[in-house]
């Protein structure tokens, strides 16, 4: 056996124990008791990954029930042989192209998570007559799923970022303008096309709690796990970028477990401190843990919700 597999059978044997133990221990998964939700911008996720660096974005990937993924590029090739390297159990939606040439995806495990059938970008309503309108660079990807007795929708985002005085202008709007049109579609009745309770996930480009994006991501009453507020969600540990969000009901029994896994701890050790970053990504896995068995879930939303 060459070094390299030596090499990277100790890394990934690294990367376990870092899951496994410690600071960023991450909660075995537990049929119909738990659902590990995680969401990930893979930077430039496509063909060009190498089949090391996909093996431990498979092995990371797998520790979860469902991630939603960023960043995938039009070439489907990449996430076509991730897939392949997780278990048989792992399904796979993947939206169209959409801004800057990207794509969103949601990996899950058919066991534990079952695809409802809703899948739909957002689009805003535009004018018939003009055909004109108002629309996000990134149309976010949204489905359907079932874990347990827990019904859900998953809104995966990725925030328009610019520096500029403008872009940060277009980032504040993109988020306002996403937050209230899910806020609308969480009122409506139950028994329309979306159900109520919504996860709303991905890259915001939040750069710290308190900021005007973040301000308009809670500004109807989005809820966060509080540790989200610092917690460095990229590479360099100095950014608040991605978060994990759900409209406020009685149906999200959130365990109060979350955190990142920061993987440039334990692999590519064989090149430079920044070369984990450069071959896997600049942002880190994010994962909150919910308890999906109540059967009380399904009460409190009957007793809280007489209409339906």
């Amino acid at each position: 056996m060459c070094s390299r597999d030596i090499i990277m059978a100790k890394e990934r044997k690294a990367l376990m124990t870092l899951m496994d133990e410690g600071d960023y221990r991450v909660p075995k998964r537990q049929v119909d008791e738990n659902l590990l939700l995680a969401t990930w911008n893979i930077q430039n996720l496509s063909n060009r990954k190498t089949m090391r660096t996909l093996q431990y974005i498979a092995d990371i990937c797998e520790r979860f029930d469902i991630i939603a993924l960023q960043e995938i590029k039009s070439d489907l090739r990449g996430l076509a042989k991730l897939q392949k390297l997780l278990p048989g159990n792992y399904n796979i939606l993947v939206s169209d192209t959409t801004g800057n040439y990207e794509r969103f995806a949601f990996l899950y495990d058919k066991r534990t998570v079952i695809s409802t059938g809703f899948v739909s970008e957002i689009g805003f309503p535009v004018p018939g007559e003009t055909h004109q309108g108002y629309q996000l660079h990134r149309m976010p990807y949204c489905a359907s799923f079932r874990a347990g007795r827990f019904d859900f929708v998953i809104v995966n985002v990725h925030i328009y970022y610019g520096s500029s005085s403008v872009w940060k202008a277009q980032r504040e709007k993109e988020i306002r303008e996403l937050v209230e049109h899910i806020y609308w579609l969480s009122k409506k009745e139950q028994s329309r096309v979306f159900d109520r309770d919504f996860f709303v996930v991905g890259d915001f480009n939040i750069e710290q709690a308190g900021d005007r994006f973040f301000n308009t991501l809670v500004s109807k009453g989005f809820q966060m796990p509080a540790a989200l507020d610092t917690l460095h969600t990229n590479f360099l540990g100095d950014k608040t970028y991605d978060k994990i969000a759900w409209v406020d009901r009685p149906s999200f029994y959130f365990s109060g477990r979350c955190n990142v896994i920061p993987f440039g701890h334990v692999v590519y050790q064989d090149g430079d401190s920044l070369t984990a970053k450069k071959k896997i990504s600049d942002h880190l896995p994010l994962w909150a843990e919910f308890r999906i068995n109540e059967l009380t879930q399904e009460l409190d939303q009957i007793i809280s919700n007489p209409q339906g």
